[in-house]
């Protein structure tokens, strides 16, 4: 029953604003009439807390209860209840008032009477305009409210009828958030009545305000008002004292209570939390952070993805303005997306986490049971929402049982489901998307929760006793057929006569006939029949996770078990075993790692008879719970760039122990010597010449069923490579293969060896490890026969007293079908390089006499040339020595030009002619003859689909702007394979093009733009399409213009220095103490570089140089560095410091008092922010003495005092100062540590000199100016730093210096055409409906808000004054538009506005005119085009053409040459002067527009050497920061660039320092 209840207007307080009839109460609080104090917090809160309801006064007029919830209402008959007018006075305002009161003149008939008492008296809110604006907006801001609950909606009824009223928003407004929430919006006229609308708001946990925005474009004619604002069921639930217990929950503060089924539902219906507190995050998900534990269907179940958005969706009149659980744009849910590219009936389904049996936990609770429930919300609205339906499942494929389905427009709002689950399996929800016959059929679902569920989790330990099969699911053939080969538990006492034979009688866990355990019964099914037992999807693993089980196999004809992993639809092998393994149970063990969302599968494959049954039991997994985040790592752990913690002697063994792989990053573990995965090729390991065969790079199985592994050990995957020896023929029993590791330093301390063995099969042969030094061998591992079935971690340590390497030897067996597998080796960080195997770089001083000096190697020719020279594009030799062997142009008539192939492939490219008889290509592509060569895939009689071949050029230097590479490919229906072309970098693998399939029996020309790179290799992939298959080919390569220009027009990286002379080096060699620029410019301006902490020259006085350098010795070592500037001991240490010339100081260890081993340590004092990668340390080193040399190393020190090894030396370096320029890196702020170790006599003094950082050290991050962006009518030229106009892209000239303005061009504009209908002939409906004359379609400029009159338009390039048809497509000539005859359909763009000039037609301030074949503009000089919207090119020879219509011709030439000699005269003067002044600056053709940059004034003059220490080539801005400029390029040459005030041109942004116009400003926030 309802009660009416007014409210008396007693109280004048307004919410923020208290005035009071009473002062009683503290500022905290609200004085009722009676004396009463409130919380503020309950003013305003839909809950009349006051006796009278004055708390809620300036909120609402009148509440009506209904239950326990109230509904605020406002009728503005007793006044506007707070809401109020944002900008009174500008003319157009909201205000309250009755019908007489709205002016005569705004409609055609009789004023709306007031919806509230259907009168002339009553009172509404309506629009009163009394001003002439264009643009008038109004805006109506109801009071604040505190909260609402979660059923809380807003009704009102809206009045917008008139011939031109406008638009209506409304908005959600929230304290402190910057951007409101639309929830409604009514588009023009209404009709001559009041209109109903109700919107949800939902929950909202902060006060919160509603706001009316009504704008109108240009004129108002009509009314629109608003009446009659009603919130319902937005009070929170009341605090009672008791609760019924079985049916309700008891709020924890505020006392409310409400109903067990609002309990972990992702809403805060309690107001304090308490329902939402304790609740589990798997079965939880509001989108807010992903998926959760919700997943797409991947099994080709659907055909497309549910999409995570946040707002409204991109069409309108469908799908939700806002999501369901903030209730505002910010909060995701999840839609289907009905617009193309879907169709009808298209499906996308989303699968939730599997969850325990519901009637196993009823009967296994002893507490009282409540059901497994399943809640969400749905939206579905829109003219052609089709259906969302919801499944349960209890198998991996298919939809399941059908528990609900929706069909249709559901309305504009968030619908509630609750669903009841039963199920006596493991089971899983599906929730399916049905796209609708339009694209106004958007589905949203969101705050998706399980309430009573448990999600189902594999045991870690089944033994299957009890017959408990622990959560392993059966799946065959025929699970329905009485005879089907299947899975099933079983007991040994339960064997017939004659079976003992063919499975176990004592099961593994227990040894006795009782003993449960899980077979497969081969005496059904038949030969060939499978059978998999797996497990539900498991979520997630930990790093060390691994299945250990225990299998019997045994019977004449058994016949195989595999194990797979299956990630959605992909599955693989990890490990299998076939044939009889005699009658006693063997182990098994599969290394999983971290992995997510993943089954593992047991498959059993029935043999030829039912003689042999295959058996499991004791299946473990262990070790397999995830990660999680240490609050604290301790100085024996590893902190990961995610927060886990793992031990330090996890770093680097090619596991990701972290779950980020942070632990496994190239620049962690730099300080790791001798790794190798044999991905890709033996790394620094290399095969023997004293053994009789050697040892191969493998990936999958080995070719001897039953002994090798499935799969490697690094990836898990049939793709990943390891190490094996082939024992069959042509080897024989006893024939031994070997190889052997880098050599490693006698100093090497705490040594260790780890790598993988997989060992399995009765007569394998023996693996040793051995030392070996000085030509002596030393014994430290002997493996001999069969290991297990799985890849097994062994580990050696490793040390002598002589420079030392490790051998791997492996011995052939009797059996040849076993074969010895290795993967995965590693050396712990104390095993250091040797000297000789150091990668120091070595920088020597006077070059020597000979036919070439040091440090050069011969050209052919006799001529000499650098490593540097060498594969840089460059014939530096002028024979191509250089270039020769790098994998150059090649059309392989003489070889392979230094393409090199993988020596981990299964097989490779070969070099052949033309065969018509054999699968290849029946002639190359070069001499057109069956001579000719080319690469091609070879057919081998082993080769199985899927096989890869590699074959790779080498290391490329630098490649220049415009690089590409042309070749010829050769793939038909006889020669078969997919070709796909790499570029491998140092930390990036991309592919830049693949062709698989029949491409036509002749040869097909591709050339691939490469662009601009550095330190790059080319790689050819060919993959097997087919079984034994081949053939496909490519010949002819050719780089065309690779090699960088003299002064280039980019380089390869943004932090690129550039040198005077315009080549660019990377910023990590800036400022090294070492010229790197030809010039030597990069080391002038260095004093930014020599400020940062750490850096030092050591420079100064012995006492002072801790404190200048920011440098401290280390209290917990031996001794200390000292600082000196001579050698005290003759034959060790320098006899000067690095500085040229000599003079200064360096710092030192004196060896000659302390012992062999002890060490000194200097750490910098300033914590540098965590980096990988980017830090670069530069240092010069002195490490000359005698051959007991000791170790200089370089640590990073991270918060918890972790130590990681970046770079270490050792032995004697020479007599130089050396160079080291390393990356030192750690996840968290590190120190760096300089450590040196004493040898073994008094000359072994190690020296430090010139120490620097980087600037990315002291950033933490790449340090590179502020993205350069173009102005917002400009193109960014792809690869080279230019701006050009916008219209200038794809118009058929390439206008950028990289040609990248004419790549990748569309036919089509993309985007999809709004509904059409409401407009006449001749007219555009925009998707605001919104009528536009069709002239404006497909004129390359948008005229619709959302530039909808530019979609699906196709591009063209048509002449001045023709028009883009899309119906054809072609162009319009100008003489067929406006002639009485429509050309161009559907919109008859050449009938439209034939006698009128649109609004705003003529752009950048042309002036149109009516002619006889239409509007024509006349544009200001630089802008052309038919509407002045195109750039004027400043090259163009050929003018626009005229039109024999314009009769003003003759007076527009006469002014055009008026203006053309009056600009040339004044040009002339401005040329003088700039000339007489030195000034005059000559731009490039191309050199149009100048790019903006936010951070960088190029306007000032560039200081004088005198004025800064700023130097040319610096990054200048707030921070100082170098970055990539061109400062010299135009640099007079008789004038001295290192004394003069320079004024230069920058290419980088191409505009002149001294520049002064809206062309060259910078864009700034």
């Amino acid at each position: 029953m309802l009660h009416n209840t007014t409210i008396k207007a007693t109280s004048p307080y307004r919410w923020g604003n208290k005035m009071s009839l009473v002062d009683d109460c503290l500022p905290t609080h609200f004085s009722c009439d009676n004396g009463q104090c409130i919380e503020n917090s309950k003013v305003c809160d839909f809950t009349p807390d006051c006796l009278h309801g004055e708390d809620e006064a300036s909120c609402v007029r009148t509440f009506m209860k209904l239950r326990a919830n109230y509904s605020a209402l406002c009728d503005f008959e007793g006044g506007p209840c707070g809401w109020y007018e944002l900008t009174p006075g500008d003319g157009f305002d909201w205000v309250r008032g009755s019908s007489p009161q709205v002016p005569p003149d705004y409609y055609g008939r009789p004023p709306p009477l007031d919806h509230t008492t259907n009168s002339t008296s009553g009172n509404f809110m309506f629009i009163l305009k009394n001003s002439s604006s264009l643009h008038p907006r109004a805006v109506l801001r109801g009071p604040w409210f505190q909260q609402s609950a979660s059923g809380c909606s807003l009704s009102f009824w809206h009045y917008n009828s008139g011939i031109s009223v406008g638009a209506a928003d409304m908005y959600l407004r929230m304290k402190n958030v910057q951007n409101n929430t639309i929830i409604w919006r009514s588009l023009y006229d209404q009709g001559p009545r009041w209109n109903h609308v109700m919107v949800q708001l939902g929950r909202i946990t902060q006060p919160f305000q509603i706001s009316l925005a009504k704008v109108s474009l240009g004129v108002f004619d009509g009314v629109s008002a608003l009446d009659d604002i009603i919130f319902n069921n937005c009070s929170m639930p009341p605090s009672v004292e008791v609760c019924p217990s079985n049916t309700h929950f008891h709020c924890v503060h505020t006392r409310a209570c409400i109903e067990h089924m609002q309990l972990c539902d992702l809403v805060d219906d309690c107001g304090d939390g308490s329902d939402e507190e304790g609740c589990s995050p798997d079965l939880q998900c509001n989108f807010e952070h992903g998926l959760c534990s919700w997943r797409q269907e991947q099994s080709g179940g659907d055909v497309f993805d549910w999409s995570l958005i946040q707002g409204p969706t991109p069409t309108f009149n469908t799908g939700p303005l806002k999501d369901h659980t903030l209730g505002t744009s910010f909060g995701h849910y999840l839609y289907i997306e009905s617009s193309l590219p879907q169709e009808f009936k298209d499906t996308a389904v989303l699968l939730g986490p599997v969850l325990e049996p519901t009637l196993k936990r009823q009967a296994a609770h002893g507490r009282p049971w409540h059901p497994c429930v399943f809640r969400f919300h749905f939206h579905m609205f829109g003219a052609q929402v089709f259906r969302l339906a919801v499944y349960l499942r209890t198998t991996t494929t298919g939809r399941g049982q059908m528990l609900w389905v929706r069909y249709g427009n559901q309305g504009d709002k968030w619908h509630r489901k609750t669903l009841y689950l039963n199920s006596a399996r493991p089971f899983q929800i599906l929730i399916e998307g049905t796209v609708g016959d339009d694209f106004n059929g958007d589905i949203a679902i969101d705050d998706l929760s399980f309430l009573h569920c448990v999600p189902y989790e594999v045991k870690e330990h089944c033994d299957f006793e009890s017959q408990d099969s622990c959560g392993w699911q059966t799946a065959g053939l025929d699970l329905g057929s009485p005879h089907a080969f299947l899975w099933s538990l079983d007991q040994g006492e339960s064997i017939h006569d004659g079976e003992q034979y063919h499975r176990p009688v004592y099961d593994h866990t227990l040894g006795t006939e009782q003993g449960w355990y899980m077979y497969a019964d081969s005496s059904n099914g038949g030969y060939g029949h499978t059978s998999d037992l797996h497990t539900p999807v498991i979520s997630s693993t930990g790093p060390h996770c691994t299945l250990v089980f225990w299998y019997h196999m045994s019977g004449f004809t058994v016949g195989s078990l595999q194990v797979l992993l299956k990630f959605g639809n992909v599955i693989h092998e990890v490990w299998s075993q076939s044939g009889t393994q005699g009658t006693k149970w063997r182990r098994g063990e599969v290394f999983l790692g971290l992995a997510k969302n993943f089954q593992v599968v047991f498959r059993a494959q029935r043999g030829i008879s039912y003689m042999g049954d295959v058996v499991i039991d004791d299946v473990h997994f262990l070790q397999c719970s995830p990660p999680f985040s240490n609050i604290q790592c301790t100085s024996e752990e590893y902190r990961c760039s995610n927060g886990h913690c793992i031990p330090q002697e996890n770093l680097c063994d090619f596991i990701n122990h972290c779950g980020d792989s942070s632990d496994e990053d190239t620049f962690i573990c730099k300080g790791f010597s001798g790794h190798c995965s044999f991905e890709f090729d033996l790394c620094s390991w290399r095969q023997s010449s004293r053994d009789d065969f050697d040892w191969l790079i493998k990936a999958g199985r080995t070719s001897a069923t039953g002994t090798g592994p499935s799969s490697d050990h690094t990836l898990r995957f049939p793709s990943g490579h390891y190490l094996y020896l082939k024992g069959s023929f042509p080897q024989a029993a006893g024939d031994v293969a070997r190889i052997i590791g880098p050599r490693f330093s006698h100093r090497s301390k705490f040594c260790k060896m780890r790598f993988y063995v997989h060992m399995s099969g009765d007569g394998i042969g023996t693996l040793t490890v051995s030392i070996l030094n000085e030509e002596q061998s030393f014994l430290q591992l002997n493996l001999t026969g069969d290991q297990g079935n799985y890849w097994q971690l062994k580990e050696v340590p490793l040390s002598s007293t002589w420079d030392f390497q490790v051998m791997l030897e492996g011995k052939v067996g009797r059996n040849p079908l076993a074969d010895i597998c290795l993967d995965d080796i590693t050396f712990s960080p104390g095993c250091l390089l040797a000297s000789t195997a150091s990668t120091v770089n070595f920088i020597t001083n006077p070059l020597s006499a000979d036919s070439c000096p040091p440090g050069l190697l011969p050209c052919e020719n006799g001529q000499c040339f650098s490593e540097e020279q060498r594969c840089d594009f460059r014939d530096d030799c002028g024979d191509g020595t250089d270039e020769k062997e790098c994998g150059t142009s090649c059309s392989f008539e003489s070889g392979r030009c230094g393409w090199k192939s993988s020596l981990a492939d299964s097989f490779d490219w070969s070099l052949g002619t033309g065969s018509f008889q054999r699968i290849r290509p029946p002639y190359d592509h070069t001499l057109q003859n069956e001579y000719g060569h080319f690469m091609y895939l070879e057919a081998t009689p082993v080769g199985l689909k899927g096989d890869k071949a590699h074959i790779r050029s080498s290391m490329w230097k630098e490649s220049s702007t415009v690089c590409k590479l042309s070749f010829w490919y050769y793939i038909s229906h006889k020669a078969t394979g997919t070709i796909r072309l790499l570029i491998k970098t140092e930390n990036s693998l991309v592919e830049m093009w693949n062709k698989t399939g029949h491409q036509g029996n002749f040869w097909n020309h591709v050339e691939i733009p490469l662009r601009k790179l550095r330190n790059f290799e080319v790689i050819f992939e060919g993959i097997r399409s087919m079984d034994l298959s081949g053939g496909a080919a490519f010949d002819d390569i050719e780089y065309i213009d690779c090699a960088p220009s003299a002064i280039p027009v980019s380089c390869p990286a943004v932090t690129d220095f550039v040198c005077i002379s315009g080549h660019c080096i990377e910023s990590r060699l800036e400022c090294d103490s070492k010229p790197d620029c030809a010039d030597g410019s990069d080391e002038i301006y260095c004093d930014h570089i020599a400020a940062l902490p750490g850096s030092c020259s050591f420079n100064m006085e012995p006492s002072q140089w801790e404190e200048s350098c920011q440098l401290s010795q280390d209290t917990g070592d031996d001794f200390d560095w000292a600082i000196s500037h001579q050698s005290y001991t003759p034959g060790t240490g320098p006899p000067a410091d690095h500085t040229p010339g000599g003079g200064g100081n360096y710092l030192y260890i004196y060896s000659a008092i302390q012992r062999e081993g002890d060490v000194a340590a200097v750490t910098t004092r300033v914590v540098f922010p965590a980096s990988i990668g980017l830090c670069h340390l530069r240092f010069w080193f002195y490490m000359h003495g005698s051959n007991k040399m000791g170790v200089l190393k370089v640590y990073t020190v991270g918060e918890n005092g972790t130590s990681l090894l970046m770079w270490s030396a050792t032995g004697n370096q020479g007599p130089q100062w050396n160079y080291a320029n390393i990356v030192v890196s750690n996840p968290s702020p590190f120190r760096v540590t300089f450590q040196g170790e004493v040898g073994g006599d008094v000359w072994t003094d190690i020296a430090l000199d010139d120490i620097s950082f980087t600037e990315e050290c002291v950033v933490g991050g790449a340090v590179t100016p502020q993205p350069m962006t173009c102005a917002a009518d400009q193109y960014q030229c792809a690869y080279s730093f230019q701006c050009i106009s916008q219209s200038w892209r794809c118009d058929g000239e390439p206008d950028c210096d990289d040609r990248s303005d004419e790549e990748n061009c569309a036919t089509l504009v993309p985007g999809t055409l709004p509904p059409q209908g409401r407009c006449p002939v001749g007219y555009f409906q925009c998707s605001n409906n919104v009528c536009l004359p069709s002239l404006l379609r497909c004129d390359d400029v948008p005229d619709c808000p959302h530039g909808e009159d530019e979609y699906n338009c196709p591009v063209l390039q048509c002449e001045a004054g023709e028009l883009v048809c899309e119906d054809v497509p072609d162009c319009i000539p100008f003489q067929q538009r406006c002639d009485h005859f429509a050309h161009c359909k559907p919109f008859h763009p050449d009938e439209s506005s034939c006698h009128e000039c649109p609004p705003r037609y003529c752009l950048h301030h042309g002036v149109c005119h009516v002619e006889n074949h239409g509007p024509v503009c006349m544009c200001l000089a630089d802008w052309t085009g038919n509407r002045c919207h195109i750039k004027q090119k400043p090259s163009l020879t050929t003018p626009s053409p005229t039109r024999e219509d314009i009769n003003m011709d003759a007076v527009y030439a006469g002014i055009g040459i008026g203006l053309l000699l009056l600009t040339a005269g004044v040009a002339v003067c401005v040329l003088a002067v700039l000339k007489k002044n030195g000034c005059l600056i000559k731009p490039k053709s191309l050199d149009y527009e100048v790019m903006d940059d936010p951070v960088l004034d190029w306007g000032t003059e560039f200081p004088s050497l005198k004025r800064s220490s700023m130097k040319p080539g610096m990054k200048k801005g707030g921070q100082g920061l170098s970055i990539s400029v061109y400062p010299w390029k135009n640099e007079p040459e008789n004038q001295t660039w290192n004394v003069a005030n320079l004024s230069f041109s920058n290419p980088l942004y191409n505009c002149p320092a001294d520049a002064n116009g809206p062309n060259c400003t910078s864009s700034e926030a």
